[in-house]
C-alpha cells in the first residue's frame, strides 16, 4: 500500500488553495493548507510534508523569505520546495532562486496538468512518488 503524499500548499488566496488544493487532492494527494508565510513556516517544521508549495506573494513572509528559512533550518532543509508565481520571471531572479535552494517554481496561469508534472518531477528527485491516478469512481490507472 502505497502510503499518502502530504503537500503542504501556503497561498493567501483562499479561492486558488481551493482550487490547486482539490485538484491535488482529487489525484491522490494529503494536502496540508497555511494561508500566510509564517504559518507555512511553522507547519513544515511541524508536520514535515514531502512537499512544501508557496505562493510568492504571501502576508508576513513572502515565498522566498519562507524557502529561506526553509532551506537554513534542521530539520526542514531537505524539504523540496515549489513556488507559485504571477510575476514575469527574470534570468537573474531564476539564478538567484536556484541558489536559495528552490526546487522549481511555476507560473500559477500553468494549466493543472503542468503543475501535476512538475509536482511528480520534483517528488521523484527527492525519491518520492506521486500516487497513482485516481479515475472518476474510484478506480486506479
Amino acid at each position: 500500500m502505497v502510503e499518502k503524499v502530504h503537500i503542504l500548499y501556503a497561498d493567501d488566496d483562499q479561492i486558488m488553495r481551493r482550487i490547486i488544493g482539490g485538484e491535488l487532492a482529487r489525484h491522490g494527494f494529503e494536502v496540508i493548507y497555511a494561508s500566510d508565510g509564517n504559518e507555512a513556516r511553522e507547519m513544515a517544521r511541524r508536520l514535515m510534508p514531502e512537499l512544501v508549495m508557496l505562493d510568492y506573494r504571501m502576508p508576513i513572509f513572502d515565498g522566498l523569505k519562507v524557502t529561506s528559512y526553509l532551506k537554513s533550518e534542521e530539520p526542514t532543509k531537505n524539504l523540496p520546495v515549489i513556488l507559485l508565481t504571477n510575476e514575469d520571471v527574470s534570468i537573474e531572479a531564476q539564478k538567484f532562486w536556484k541558489e536559495l535552494g528552490l526546487d522549481a517554481y511555476i507560473h500559477k496561469s500553468a494549466s493543472f496538468e503542468e503543475l501535476y508534472g512538475l509536482v511528480c518531477r520534483v517528488l521523484k528527485s527527492y525519491g518520492c512518488e506521486a500516487p497513482p491516478i485516481q479515475e472518476p469512481g474510484g478506480k486506479k490507472d
